[in-house]
């Protein structure tokens, strides 16, 4: 490649990096730069929930803040009659639109007009830990608890060793395909732009992609050895760069073809024709965010979910991930309680919120041994795209407030695309 021809694609990354928000939502490997492995690990049985015991001392009120649909809400309203049950805790939901809630945090928290339960996506662990806003709760969570989680998520909501929430669900993209037009999904990109162009004729589309957002084209850079900030040990390090690496040269250029030389994603392509498109029945394929599965099952899509298909280069593409979970507000008065809740809710509320979407993705190690999970493909394909891909670094330096993808998902929301 030419000198002039890399400095326009390190500056076209670095661009997009800039413009696009990084997707949030409802989407972990090892926070290494290097790639994953050909398969992902098995992860071993683990025990039923363990739900936290009756706590010795008077019930309490308190305050959580989240940002859900309305199934997600009322799963956790089922949960939280359980555990009102066998505390007498009295909890107060409130429900705000995603970037409604982030934007409260820094002013509510330090002014007492907080909750004592924040829900958080994990990229902001690092800024409102450093600042004070949010409390550890390494003692709310002993070691045989934290075993019930996949490490990752853990890391991914841990700042400089420390634990600072408690982890949910997580959200990445996987590939979502219409099971009328394509109906087993491809193991490689070969197979996939070959089937793409088969079907791209009448109006009808093939495969698509939102490749002017990074959070839907990083896979393809991931996958060829691009990443944020590398890591290590002690967490993420801003000095290491790796977003124009040659690994990262070579993710875009790949994302590149697929417009120019495979001729597959039209020039107008935005995220209404996408989502329009699909929801129409006229799109094989997409790359998509996993929580968007039961916005187009009740459009009446005959919809499945797999692992994105293998990259020429042997290795596996590695989406962005982000973890959602609940946080303490360092400001609340009633932090033991606020984290024997989160506790309880890491353990017993994951399953529901799948049940209420398949597209929320658990963490846990015993839900995805749940038969819900287990005998589902859908979710399975869902649950080992977490393992290939990578966390947005929860520090500083990643783009303030990056998260632009919600777990408040609708076709027609703009909030939901990160436009």
């Amino acid at each position: 490649m030419n000198k002039r021809k890399h400095v326009w694609l390190v500056a076209l990354i670095l661009a997009v990096l800039v413009i696009a928000p990084l997707g949030c939502a409802k989407p972990a490997p090892t926070a290494t730069p290097s790639p994953p492995t050909s398969e992902p690990a098995e992860h071993p049985t683990a025990a039923e929930p363990t739900a936290v015991p009756q706590p010795a001392r008077e019930p309490t009120e308190l305050t959580l803040w989240v940002y859900m649909s309305d199934a997600d809400l009322a799963a956790l309203n089922e949960v939280l009659a359980a555990w009102k049950e066998k505390t007498g805790d009295n909890v107060t939901v409130v429900n705000y639109p995603y970037f409604d809630l982030l934007n409260k945090v820094e002013v509510a928290f330090p002014a007492g007009e907080g909750p004592d339960i924040c829900e958080i996506p994990h990229t902001n662990t690092g800024v409102w830990s450093q600042a004070g806003l949010i409390a550890s709760i390494d003692e709310a969570m002993p070691a045989e608890e934290r075993g019930q989680y996949q490490e990752s998520a853990l890391q991914s909501l841990s700042f400089e060793g420390k634990l600072y929430g408690v982890p949910l669900i997580a959200d990445t993209c996987v590939l979502m395909y219409n099971k009328a037009l394509i109906p087993e999904p491809p193991d490689t990109m070969e197979e996939l732009i070959e089937v793409g162009k088969s079907l791209t004729k009448d109006g009808q589309y093939g495969f698509l992609l939102l490749d002017n957002n990074m959070w839907f084209g990083w896979c393809f850079v991931g996958g060829y050895g691009g990443y944020i900030f590398g890591s290590g040990p002690e967490g993420f390090d801003p000095s290491d760069i790796g977003v124009a690496n040659a690994g990262a040269v070579q993710g875009l250029e790949y994302l590149l073809r697929l417009r120019n030389e495979h001729k597959l994603i039209p020039p107008d392509l935005d995220w209404n024709l996408l989502t329009g498109k699909f929801t129409e029945g006229k799109v094989g394929a997409i790359i998509m965010n996993a929580n968007q599965y039961p916005v187009y099952k009740q459009a009446g899509v005959d919809v499945g979910m797999a692992v994105l298909p293998r990259l020429p280069n042997g290795e596996m593409p590695r989406p962005l991930l982000n973890i959602h979970g609940l946080a303490i507000n360092a400001y609340s008065q009633k932090k033991q309680a606020a984290a024997e809740l989160a506790v309880y809710l890491g353990a017993n509320l994951p399953l529901p919120l799948f049940k209420a979407g398949i597209g929320n993705i658990p963490v846990r190690l015993d839900v995805l041994d749940d038969p819900a999970l287990a005998e589902n493909p859908d979710a399975l394909a869902a649950a080992q795209q977490v393992s290939y891909s990578q966390p947005v670094p929860g520090i500083a330096e990643t783009i303030e407030d990056s998260s632009g993808i919600t777990r408040n998902s609708t076709v027609s929301s703009s909030a939901v695309s990160p436009q």
